[in-house]
């Protein structure tokens, strides 16, 4: 199986998290498995996905302060990390079945995700071909009803996606219309100083949630930024501290667990300008443009 995320390269079949460990505030947590609500508090199970497979060697005191198992949270710090998830949805690329990425939930059935998860082979910018996706839970898959439109170099796509037909073992699929849909800001000026979450399918896991301190622009179409990641989180939110998606994670840097790790977004606000360029006066524009904050 092969995941998604791209490095600096351009590569895919990643075998490692980007980690900033001055800059991590949580490591990957899962949602939908292993989580136990407890009278005083949640506590989450981590998943193993830190380790540093590069030649980079993991200092002793992060691979120590990394080693937990569970992390804890208040009740309303988890119920706030499932609102968010629950609208956050596991991908297989449409011209690769063995691979997985991520893609988020913007409302009535559009969804946003990176090029190269709708084509692993970077080659198809228009096709459905066999994309799917499924909930956090497990619970629901819908399938790819039209690409509305994707730019290969600044890795984006929007899509509609459907229900599935009622069938022999689903009588009664979940219309897509009813998934919850995240919140969107199309800001110029993050909180660079803030905390920002990442939630995607890192190693085909499953929808997992982190954390980490800090934003940089670094090019037009790109932020920095320090949530961990792994191959996986293609295609998945970037998220401010007030709930609102502000970017799509697409790649991270070549450096594993180490100070020198960075991620990459393109914001939100780029997408809405080259959409305004190419879909003008569509109504896919118009919707989005109505899901902006």
């Amino acid at each position: 199986m092969r995941f998604l995320l791209f490095a600096l390269t351009l590569t895919t079949s990643l075998s490692h998290a980007v980690i900033v460990p001055s800059r991590t505030v949580m490591l990957f947590s899962a949602v939908y498995s292993g989580v136990r609500v407890k009278s005083e508090h949640v506590s989450l199970s981590t998943a193993n996905l830190f380790k540093n497979h590069q030649e980079r060697e993991v200092s002793k005191e992060w691979e120590f302060r990394s080693t937990s198992k569970t992390i804890n949270v208040s009740h309303e710090k988890f119920e706030t990390i499932r609102a968010l998830s629950d609208a956050t949805f596991r991908v297989t690329p449409g011209d690769d079945a063995g691979s997985f990425g991520t893609a988020f939930h913007i409302g009535e059935g559009y969804i946003l995700t990176n090029q190269h998860v709708l084509s692993t082979s970077r080659n198809n910018t228009t096709q459905c071909k066999s994309l799917r996706m499924q909930t956090g839970d497990g619970k629901d898959s819908f399938d790819c009803e039209r690409v509305v439109y994707c730019h290969r170099e600044m890795d984006f796509c929007l899509i509609k996606m459907k229900s599935k037909k009622p069938g022999l073992f689903n009588r009664n699929p979940r219309q897509i219309q009813t998934l919850p849909r995240h919140r969107l800001r199309a800001t110029r000026s993050p909180d660079y100083a803030g905390v920002f979450a990442a939630i995607g399918n890192p190693a085909g896991q499953g929808i997992h949630y982190s954390e980490g301190s800090g934003l940089q622009p670094y090019r037009r179409n790109t932020w920095l930024f320090f949530a961990p990641v792994h191959s996986g989180n293609s295609g998945g939110p970037l998220i401010n501290q007030a709930g609102e998606v502000i970017a799509v994670v697409y790649a991270q840097s070549k450096y594993g667990v180490s100070e020198d790790g960075y991620n990459m977004a393109v914001p939100l606000y780029r997408i809405l300008e080259e959409l305004k360029e190419k879909i003008a006066g569509s109504e896919d524009l118009r919707f989005f443009e109505n899901s902006l904050l």
